[in-house]
């Protein structure tokens, strides 16, 4: 009877300690909306309305187009450095195709 009792207090136990676990850990969608709603802030108050942050977890894919190469590389960084972010991915078109280098030689 000892016994029985050990184990169905250990089970209770570690119930709690899972519903404790998955109460206290956010959900993916609220961690992506987290992401989502941090980045599109930072975006809009450093200038680039344009570009649009698409989530996947905390990795962050931006597209949309800004006005030269340095722009774009510039919006990667404001992006990378926002909390929750683990990596950025710029899908950017730039307006600026100058700028870019080529030209005839």
């Amino acid at each position: 009877m000892w016994k029985k009792a050990v184990f169905g207090t250990v089970s209770a136990g570690f119930l709690g300690y899972v519903v404790w676990a998955s109460v206290l850990g956010p959900a993916r969608h609220e961690i992506e909306w987290d992401v989502a709603t941090r980045v599109s802030g930072v975006l809009h108050r450093t200038g680039f309305a344009d570009v649009i942050p698409v989530v996947d977890g905390r990795d962050v894919e931006l597209r949309g187009e800004v006005a030269s190469a340095s722009e774009a590389q510039r919006a990667e960084r404001i992006v990378s450095m926002v909390r929750g972010v683990r990596a950025v991915s710029a899908r950017l078109q730039v307006a600026d195709h100058e700028s870019l280098g080529g030209g005839e030689t």
